[in-house]
């Protein structure tokens, strides 16, 4: 019998590969990432299955908020004032919203995948982990920061930002394998991955962001996964260790100190980092008044804030993205963009609270909270990096969480080492 070029892909393990390459690469070289991406999606095309991805979509609440955001930025084209050169890259940079309903398609129910995707990530953030270390004695060619030393910032790939948030969370993800782990030495790694992730971005980078998230990100976890008298214990810890990680890093200690004087000059000094984002939420929160409902449209945002700026002269200083991804979407889509991206979030932590996986349901508590700290402080949607990690991300634990059994994680334990299912 004659098998159909759809049958013939169905039946190759392409996709699960493909996955592992597309979460390996998108930490560490974007352009390769977003070739193997539209080659997966293109191979997913091929073999599409209508009735099961329906299936998936009717029964996939957060598939249709994400995808309702997309068509609401749609909708933003029939009455925006942008020029088609920010039009177009609106609709590119939010393009990675469908990127995630398309992951979720791939992901759904097939643990192989979500497995190789979940070590593709990892091996590249332990590539990252291990370069940062490195070249504090050693330029390496791949590196950005190429200066070596300790007490200065390094980087390897793409920004420290953006290195930092993947780092906080890839933090999170060493700290559960060590905790869940059951061979003493893959323990040990583990817990000791998880310790140097932590310095790599307390006392190897200059980020504020990055400090912030790896303990709100650790606290979630603790309150994720510990119950009883070890919860105030391991709170305190971590804020005992903060504090401790503050003091001793010049480099943390030196950005906030340096973040407090510039709210304190924020007036006088609009184009400091801080007073920068001051400025930015100043003047969006009154932009996003003048049209409330539905905003301004797609890409008004960087013509329309100039109208409400004290010195229009200085609109191109200010009018890239407004550091806040709730106000970004206020600015161009109103508070239904607002309450669509809300309405992501509560999807994520429904899944997280209602999932049976040990290893999605705390990992997707976590990183829904990440993601929306850094929402109130960056604009990750519009950041290429960021967006595709949290989508990508989103994507991945979303089919985790949801998975009716455990996936390649035991039960995890509570500190006194018994096991506890999640409640």
């Amino acid at each position: 019998m004659t098998r159909t070029p759809s049958a013939i892909l169905s039946a190759v393990p392409w996709r699960a590969y493909l996955l592992a390459a597309l979460y390996f690469l998108f930490p560490i070289a974007l352009g390769a990432s977003n070739l193997v991406l539209l080659i997966l999606l293109l191979l997913w095309l091929a073999s599409w299955r209508h009735r099961e991805t329906w299936t998936l979509m009717r029964h996939t609440p957060i598939v249709w908020w994400l995808a309702g955001l997309y068509l609401l930025v749609l909708l933003g084209l029939t009455y925006t004032s942008a020029s088609p050169d920010w039009i177009t890259l609106h609709l590119s940079k939010y393009a990675r919203l469908l990127y995630a309903v398309a992951l979720i398609g791939l992901l759904w129910q097939d643990e192989r995948a979500q497995t190789l995707a979940l070590r593709g990530f990892v091996a590249a953030m332990l590539i990252t982990l291990v370069s940062t270390w490195l070249n504090v004695w050693f330029l390496l060619p791949w590196s950005v920061s190429q200066r070596t030393g300790w007490g200065v910032s390094h980087h390897v790939f793409g920004d420290y930002i953006t290195q930092n948030v993947m780092m906080s969370f890839f933090v999170v993800v060493a700290l559960h394998f060590g905790r869940t782990g059951t061979l003493p030495a893959l323990r040990a790694f583990w817990f000791l991955t998880a310790a140097l992730a932590v310095v790599s971005i307390t006392h190897l980078s200059e980020g504020r962001t990055g400090f912030v998230l790896v303990i709100t990100g650790l606290i979630a976890y603790v309150l994720a996964t510990v119950r009883g008298r070890w919860l105030v214990l391991l709170l305190a810890g971590i804020v005992a260790s903060a504090g401790i990680a503050f003091a001793s890093s010049d480099l943390i200690r030196a950005r906030f100190t340096l973040a407090y004087q510039q709210a304190l000059n924020y007036q006088a000094d609009p184009l400091s980092a801080i007073g920068h984002r001051i400025h930015n939420y100043t003047t969006t929160t009154e932009l996003i008044a003048k049209a409330p409902i539905l905003g301004h449209g797609t890409g008004a945002y960087h013509v329309r804030v100039c109208d409400v700026m004290p010195d229009p002269a200085t609109c191109s200083t200010y009018n890239w993205h407004p550091h806040n991804q709730f106000l970004f979407l206020g600015a161009d889509h109103g508070v239904i963009g607002m309450l669509l991206y809300g309405g992501i979030f509560v999807c994520m932590y429904l899944v997280a609270r209602r999932s049976r996986s040990p290893l999605g349901r705390p990992l997707l508590l976590v990183l829904t909270t990440l993601m929306l700290l850094d929402s109130l402080v960056n604009s990750p949607l519009w950041s290429s990096r960021e967006s595709q990690f949290f989508m990508y991300m989103l994507a991945l634990f979303i089919c985790i969480a949801s998975n009716r059994g455990p996936l390649t994680s035991p039960e995890p334990r509570t500190v006194d080492g018994t096991h506890t299912r999640p409640q």
